[in-house]
């Protein structure tokens, strides 16, 4: 016999009968508890019998189909950033390790930006941000820590947001300050050939956001090679705000050494972006202190600055207000370059004002590009700018410079005036000394050359560096940029010949030759003229060139027996000083870097793979003076000549190659002569070696340069279609030793 199961209507783990159903039904209707009496129809349910109610006891729920193509997308894009972050990081590590100082531990550069009477009656205008009675920021408890909840970020905004407004820096004839929220924007990065980066970007808790004759967005470039992405349609950026204030919670902030870096980054990006900027100060704001940043040629200088539990209030106000300032020279901008904006907030025009130091007269400058012709993207150092800009009396196309040096080193100014009138150098109109001053900044103790040498010889301090301005002639692209074989022959041709005059008349030495530093000439210049050597702030008077390891130039270039200078305390060997010879060394590897890395003015960039050997040394370059010695050691000094011609674009014909075998010969043999003068052990022989070598200098000049005629003459006949005649010299193969060959001047028949 089978009995009925008993089912237990109060039990919500099951699904309910229809007749449940239906009475809870009734009772959403009528009403519970008196349904029965006006609805006798109603079904039997017992009204002391609740209806379960599924809704309220929590049933199973069914995972989620998980999209792994989003998760792998998301994960893509923070490694992508992270990685972003931490190239950025490496950009300026060695620069920031080598160049930190501590600042000051006064705040003397901001104390007059307001009296604490004045700061007081913000205070008590700002109930919002100060909290009177307990004498605190609004955010923060009566002995100064965060109280639980409460957003960093919002409190310092809203602080920042009280400063400008009460001192009426949001809106004064034309300039404005205003502070944005920006984790959720990206500062995009610019490079010197790209314009703004897509994938490249910062992105600040905090940004000061500014109008006025120093800030505006560049014109977008839109010229791109076809393998850029396009620019950014950026409507803030860099270059129209004052500064970045990044807030982190203690907890979650990144290491002293990585914040300082972090900071490197955004002045680096300042300095590119607003290349008129002398000095760049930036924040950093925990739950605990504000950790202040000053960016200058001279280096980092940073300081815990405000401790939220020790330090009055009112030294953040006037931080606040320095680098919120509407003194634009006081934010660290070079005031005679200024910007007229258009509509959409980019930059229109420009000027440049240029005072003439000899004349004592100023004049405006029209900018013709409001892009610099160069700039450095180094963080520190010499931070060499380059404007183009029209004479408004002549009409005439020239280059303003603007650098920085060591108050040590010498002038530009000084050898360019050497090189007055001279062939093949640089022409300068005028030139304008002591512009700016690192020690005047204030940071950072500042110490004399004598007092740095002297009893303070331990103490970490920054050297002073010095702006000068130049305005000179402007001539035409740098060697082998774009250029034709005959113009790029002609060109290195020429600058050799300016060099030579350097030495000779001058007696001076140019010690920085790279293909950077040779140009072509102006439209139409006459022999002598038709390529020009620039870049004179390395430049030294012969009688001042010290008997020591120095190793000046660029290191791609730089000659093999500087290099061995630099390592001769480590490797032994004598010093040989830095001579013209090793500058026509430099012009070997300048020839050899042309032919090797252009592809002429036709091909697309990049269209032909490097030879190995190229690849090698320019990794040696950027390495060691070490790998960058062994790597031409090797090229140079081996037992069998190298063929210099196997690692040549194919763009460069034989008449090119055939010049560079005889260059890569006459350099060996130089070098051959140096290395055995450096490993003599008979130091008067050694040195009378070395007298009887220099005692050749226009020998080895007339030499290079006629190995350049012939291949110059070689290149017209070719283009004439014309053969050379019987009896004229051959191009010598490269077995053969060349014989330094005096150059004689052809009859005109």
């Amino acid at each position: 016999m089978v009995g009925r199961a008993f089912v237990n209507v109060n039990d919500e783990n099951i699904p309910p009968s229809r007749n449940a159903v239906l009475a809870t039904s009734t009772e959403m209707l009528y009403g519970q508890g008196n349904h029965a009496q006006e609805n006798p129809k109603s079904l039997p349910v017992p009204i002391s019998s609740p209806p379960p109610v599924l809704q309220d006891k929590p049933q199973p729920i069914a995972p989620t189909a998980i999209d792994f193509d989003n998760v792998k997308r998301a994960l893509a894009a923070a490694c992508a950033f992270q990685a972003m972050l931490d190239a950025q990081k490496r950009e300026v590590a060695g620069d920031v390790q080598e160049n930190s100082f501590p600042c000051k531990t006064e705040m003397s550069w901001y104390a007059t930006t307001a009296t604490d009477e004045r700061i007081d009656e913000f205070f008590q205008k700002s109930p919002s941000v100060w909290d009177q009675a307990n004498h605190c920021w609004v955010g923060f408890d009566n002995l100064s820590r965060l109280k639980a909840g409460a957003d960093l970020t919002d409190i310092v905004f809203n602080i920042v947001n009280a400063v400008i407004g009460e001192w009426g820096l949001s809106n004064r004839d034309g300039d404005s300050r205003r502070v944005r929220k920006a984790s959720d924007l990206k500062l995009y990065h610019r490079d010197e050939l790209r314009g703004l980066i897509n994938n490249d970007y910062s992105n600040p808790s905090l940004v000061i956001e500014a109008q006025g004759p120093s800030f505006g967005l560049p014109p977008k470039v839109t010229d791109l090679p076809g393998s850029f992405p396009p620019e950014p349609d950026a409507k803030i950026g860099f270059a129209t705000i004052t500064t970045c204030i990044a807030v982190q919670m203690l907890a979650s902030q990144l290491s002293p050494q990585a914040i300082k870096q972090q900071h490197a980054v955004y002045a680096r990006q300042f300095f590119i972006q607003q290349p008129h900027r002398r000095f760049v100060r930036t924040l950093n704001v925990t739950e605990h202190a504000v950790r202040f940043f000053h960016f200058d040629r001279s280096g980092v200088h940073d300081e815990v600055f405000l401790d939220w539990e020790d330090t009055n209030p009112y030294e953040f106000v006037r931080l606040l207000l320095g680098v919120c300032s509407l003194d634009e020279e006081g934010l660290g901008f070079d005031t005679t370059i200024a910007w007229s904006i258009d509509s959409t907030g980019r930059k229109a025009s420009g000027t440049l004002t240029a005072r003439d130091e000899e004349k004592n007269t100023t004049k405006e400058y029209e900018l013709l590009s409001l892009q610099p012709l160069f700039q450095s993207s180094s963080l520190f150092g010499r931070g060499t700018v380059c404007w183009v800009v029209r004479d408004p009396e002549t009409g005439e196309e020239l280059l303003v410079k603007d650098c920085w040096r060591g108050e040590r080193g010498k002038a530009e100014h000084e050898n360019l005036a050497i090189a007055k009138g001279l062939p093949g150098v640089v022409q300068m109109i005028s030139y304008e000394d002591y512009r700016s001053q690192t020690k005047d900044y204030g940071v950072s103790r500042y110490l004399t050359p004598e007092e740095r040498a002297g009893r303070y010889s331990q103490e970490v301090v920054p050297s002073n560096l010095i702006q000068s301005r130049i305005v000179m002639e402007k001539y035409g692209r740098r060697v082998g940029h774009l250029m034709s074989e005959m113009d790029t022959l002609c060109t290195i041709r020429d600058a050799i010949a300016g060099h030579m005059r350097l030495v000779l008349v001058g007696k001076t030495l140019h010690s920085d030759i790279a293909a950077s530093n040779m140009v072509m000439g102006k439209p139409g210049a006459p022999v002598g003229n038709r390529g020009i050597l620039i870049d004179m702030d390395h430049a030294r008077l012969l009688c001042d060139i010290p008997k020591r390891p120095d190793v000046v130039g660029h290191y791609l270039n730089v000659s093999l027996s500087v290099l061995a200078n630099g390592t001769s305390p480590f490797m032994g060997g004598r010093i040989i000083p830095h001579d013209y010879l090793d500058d026509l060394e430099s012009s070997f590897f300048t020839t050899l870097e042309v032919m090797c890395i252009d592809e002429g003015p036709i091909s697309p960039p990049n269209s032909t793979p490097l030879h190995d050997w190229v690849k090698h040394w320019c990794r040696s370059s950027q390495g060691s003076c070490f790998s960058n010695k062994n790597c031409k050691e090797q090229f140079l000094l081996s037992k069998k000549a190298s063929d210099p011609a196997k690692y040549v674009m194919p763009y460069w014909g034989k008449t090119s190659q055939h010049l560079l075998k005889r260059f890569y010969m006459f350099t060996r043999k130089i070098e051959k002569a140096k290395d055995k003068i450096r490993w003599c052990n008979d130091d008067e022989k050694a040195e009378k070696k070395l007298r009887k070598l220099l005692s050749k200098t226009r020998q080895h000049y007339s030499h290079v340069l006629y190995l350049f005629d012939q291949a110059i003459r070689e290149l017209e006949r070719s283009m004439r279609g014309v053969k050379r005649s019987a009896g004229e010299e051959a191009v010598q193969e490269l077995e053969e030793e060349p014989q330094l060959v005096r150059r004689t001047r052809q009859r005109r028949g």
